[in-house]
């Protein structure tokens, strides 16, 4: 368990409470209303450190409570901030959580009219767990080994229980370095030139699945070593009415480990009918984006305005191909070409127009499209291999270049006959027209009905109900059948499906101080032409709250959100023949998920003289579960139902500052949180030991934790 210095924090705490009976002997702090602004003064700062610890509870999963911070017990710079400005410039400098792992530095520069310019430097952890063992060892970048193990496994030496005893622990974990520019120049008073550029790197190593088969799986920590770079240069023209816009955007990622080779646990030499030794897989791919384009806003007569954007763009990715088996004891096949030789034009578009012809009358259309060209040449697949373990013919011939061209069109209205009152409708139409598929075209309609009641003082009511409608066309049921497939599965993505949802939000306000809120939202989608895939899912939820302000010195609020939703799906358990056509085998699936939020916070700003004190509780348990039925006249064996999956968190912070001096505060800082879980696939039940009957893991499990966060801190303004 891990303690904090709690002579470091004793002290600090002595000196807030000292503090707090100070009196008002110092010198005041500025009024309200008097000038502080940047802009005003020649410089000014602040920075914000002090000492910061963690307590665990007993087998706390610490790796899943930092998460995407870094919470290491110590000394830290919380905050640093500088800023001077004149007439002329202003510059802001910035730090926080200096030293650690998600630290961040921001430099923004403004010439007033001339260089608005930033920089942004930003790191961000993904801590996965702490406890993780692995057999495996890195031999080279990309390649792990398991020491000549599996020899003594193959030969009957050993078994695979050997791995849970040489397996080692490590810390998995991601980290992702962002340094970010910004630039706008003002060449003249309407001519303005942009520059951005990001720069994305990713390290560390990431849960994977390797597989041999369904008797020889195995969990791998995939190394990660990533950048993506994105550039964008625009000219911007501005005149009274309008502006045109000029553009060019460049991302290009890179991967720098593209396969990942790793030993089989059960064999040493390659068999063709056993199986490899190794196993090999191509990782993320290096690819380049290119676009350019142009768009504009045009102000027009009537208090309309009209805007345009066509963007042209150009994917490619020609990465080295692997062969189709690693395995030594198989004839691989030819490919057809050695690299993948992939790309794709990119075209986008979207306007709109606007405009209140009327004092009480709005309206707006918009039309966006996206076309996605596929120009990547078929890779022709004569023979393909098994498992890694036997070659055989690749019924479809090779690959299937994947195209689509989406377009939506938005059309919506409002008319407000009063001053309280506010009528919207909408009309929504999306078309999808795509490439090997089993519907060429799907097209949704939706429309939108809402009221809203917003300009009486104490009351304000808003009501949305909508209803859309999704239908395809050119319906492919051969391409199923010769699949193996049912040919009454449909893809829940485009299947033809009815909805309708609404929801509501009221707020009162039943006294000055005092308001009440509540919303609900239904929502039914339902696919009656679905013989098997999802064939229904359900959404409901409603929330309740308050604000509470009796003055500028207190406030507080509290809200409780219920939120469920439910799903069909219905398959068939059988094998070609004539099982493929019994209805006795058939099976459905009932998701359910039901989530309880809380929140509560309460602040008392300068309730006590220079003081502040802050309160706030959450609150949240969701339960998902899997229930499978059968067929009324079934002719498969019962099925043994999963036990439902929940996790609960419970989250209380307290923040306290108080003001010594003009200059100099302090300040003390809890958190206790409280995560419990339980995850029938992921418990520490289940993955009790590296070697697993049927897999090889990492031991990368949910696991609950509780966790107690103090920390003093000293604030000094200049």
């Amino acid at each position: 368990m891990r303690l904090m210095r709690s002579s470091v924090f004793m002290a600090l705490w002595l000196v807030f409470m000292a503090s707090l009976s100070a009196g008002q002997q110092n010198t005041p702090a500025p009024e309200p209303d008097q000038n502080t602004s940047p802009s005003t003064l020649p410089g000014i700062g602040e920075v914000d450190f002090g000492f910061r610890g963690t307590a665990y509870g007993d087998n706390s999963d610490e790796a899943r409570y930092q998460r995407y911070r870094d919470l290491r017990n110590g000394p830290f710079a919380e905050g640093f901030r500088w800023a001077k400005a004149n007439d002329q410039v202003y510059w802001d400098v910035r730090a926080t959580h200096v030293g650690y792992r998600d630290q961040q530095y921001v430099l923004n520069y403004n010439r007033f009219g001339k260089v608005k310019a930033s920089f942004a430097w930003n790191q961000i952890p993904l801590f996965f767990s702490e406890l993780t063992r692995t057999a495996y060892t890195t031999t080279s970048a990309g390649v792990v080994g398991l020491n000549g193990f599996p020899q003594q496994v193959q030969s009957g030496a050993a078994t695979s229980a050997i791995y849970d005893t040489v397996a080692s622990p490590f810390d998995l974990q991601l980290k992702r370095s962002i340094a970010d520019f910004r630039l706008v120049y003002s060449a003249t008073e309407h001519l303005d030139v942009n520059v951005a550029f990001k720069n994305i790197q990713k390290t560390g190593e990431q849960p994977w699945a390797g597989t041999f088969g369904f008797g020889n799986a195995v969990e791998l920590a995939v190394p990660v070593d990533t950048t993506t770079t994105d550039l964008g240069v625009a000219a911007e023209w501005a005149y009274d009415r309008g502006e045109v816009r000029v553009g060019y955007d460049g991302s290009f990622f890179k991967n720098n480990i593209n396969t990942f080779v790793w030993d089989s646990p059960l064999r040493y030499t390659d068999s063709p009918s056993s199986g490899p030794a190794r196993g090999r897989m191509a990782l993320w791919p290096n690819s380049d984006l290119n676009t350019g384009s142009i768009s504009g806003v045009v102000k027009l007569t009537a208090s309309s305005q009209a805007t345009a954007y066509v963007s042209l763009g150009n994917l490619s990715q020609n990465d080295a191909l692997i062969p189709f088996t690693i395995n030594s004891a198989l004839a691989s096949p030819a490919l057809d070409r050695p690299t993948a030789d992939a790309s794709a034009r990119i075209t986008a578009t979207a306007f709109s127009f606007n405009a209140k012809p009327l004092p009480r009358f709005w309206f707006n259309v918009r039309f966006r499209s996206y076309d996605f060209d596929n120009h990547t040449p078929v890779f022709n697949v004569a023979n393909t291999v098994k498992y890694d373990t036997s070659v055989a013919a690749f019924s479809e011939g090779g690959t299937s270049p994947f195209s689509f061209t989406r377009k939506n069109t938005d059309v919506d209205a409002s008319w407000t006959p009063s001053t309280f009152t506010a009528f919207r409708a909408g009309y929504s139409r999306e078309s999808i027209d795509q490439t090997f598929r089993t519907y060429d075209t799907t097209t949704e309609n939706r429309l939108r009905l809402s009221a809203d009641a917003t300009g009486v003082q104490w009351l304000t009511l808003r009501g949305l109900y909508e209803y859309a409608k999704r239908v395809g066309t050119g319906l492919d049921e051969q391409s199923l059948d010769d699949r193996g497939e049912q040919t009454s599965l449909r893809q829940f993505d485009i299947s033809d499906r009815t909805l309708h949802r609404f929801s509501a939000i009221v707020i009162a306000t039943v006294m000055s101080t005092l308001s009440v809120n509540g919303s609900a939202f239904v929502g039914r989608d339902t696919r009656p032409d679905t013989g098997f895939g999802l064939l229904s899912q359900d959404a409901d939820g409603g929330s309740i709250g308050f604000d509470y302000v009796p003055s500028n010195a207190v406030s507080m609020g509290a809200s409780y959100q219920y939120e469920r939703y439910s799903s069909l799906q219905k398959s068939r358990q059988a094998d070609p023949g004539p099982q493929f056509d019994d209805p006795t085998r058939d099976w459905t699936t009932t998701g359910a998920d039901r989530a309880h939020t809380v929140n509560a916070s309460i602040d008392l700003l300068k309730l006590w003289p220079k003081t502040d004190l802050r309160f706030a509780y959450d609150f949240v348990h969701a339960r998902s579960s899997y229930v499978y039925d059968l067929a009324p006249n079934t002719t498969l064996p019962p099925v043994e139902q999963l036990p439902p999956v929940w996790n609960r968190r419970n989250r209380l912070s307290a923040d306290a500052r108080r003001m010594i001096t003009a200059h100099l505060g302090v300040g003390l800082v809890y958190w206790f949180e409280k995560y419990s879980v339980d995850d029938f696939a992921f418990n520490p039940e289940t993955l009790s030991t590296v070697a697993q009957p049927s897999f090889i893991s990492l031991q990368y499990m949910y696991r609950p934790y509780t966790a107690n966060t103090f920390w003093g801190r000293l604030t000094y303004h200049w």
